[in-house]
């Protein structure tokens, strides 16, 4: 049986750093790829949440990141990170699951047959899991970042999480 390819763009991951979260990443999917786009974006600077933990997740090798030419062409309207993140699950041509926030990047992954989850649908998941109590604290943390969530999609991750 064909293994799973799990990639990650860089809003998931900078967005569980900020929650206090991106160990559930390690016990949500064991292993995780990267492109070399996304970890440069994550890691430029080394003040976006995240940057420690990639590095360190890079380190330990449970983070695999890979060259990949992004196809800036068919994804047009995505950064360098989103777009070399789905040209990468295309490419795979397995069973593949993209972690992305990007609304343009999630349809271009459906289209192609991809399942696409975000920071959300991961937290829920991690709340399934009994990863977490709740998600409530980790929702707040991420308002608390900067991290842009309407009140509207707070109440349907809490709903969803059985939190409501």
């Amino acid at each position: 049986m064909a293994e799973r390819l799990v990639t990650a763009d860089a809003s998931p991951l900078i967005g569980l750093a900020a929650a206090g979260a991106f160990h559930l990443l390690r016990t949500l999917f064991d292993q995780i790829t990267v492109t070399a786009t996304v970890r440069d974006e994550v890691l430029a600077g080394g003040q976006l949440p995240g940057a420690v933990e990639l590095a360190e997740a890079i380190q330990d090798g449970w983070i695999d990141v890979v060259d990949v030419e992004p196809d800036l062409i068919a994804f047009a309207n995505l950064d360098a990170g989103e777009a070399s993140t789905l040209t990468l699950a295309i490419r795979h041509g397995r069973p593949c699951l993209v972690l992305m926030d990007e609304p343009a990047g999630r349809t271009y992954a459906q289209r192609h047959g991809i399942t696409v989850t975000g920071l959300a649908g991961m937290l829920v998941e991690a709340k399934n899991a009994r990863l977490t109590h709740s998600v409530r604290p980790l929702l707040n943390r991420l308002r608390a970042s900067g991290f842009r969530l309407s009140d509207e999609i707070i109440r349907a991750i809490l709903e969803k999480a059985g939190e409501d």
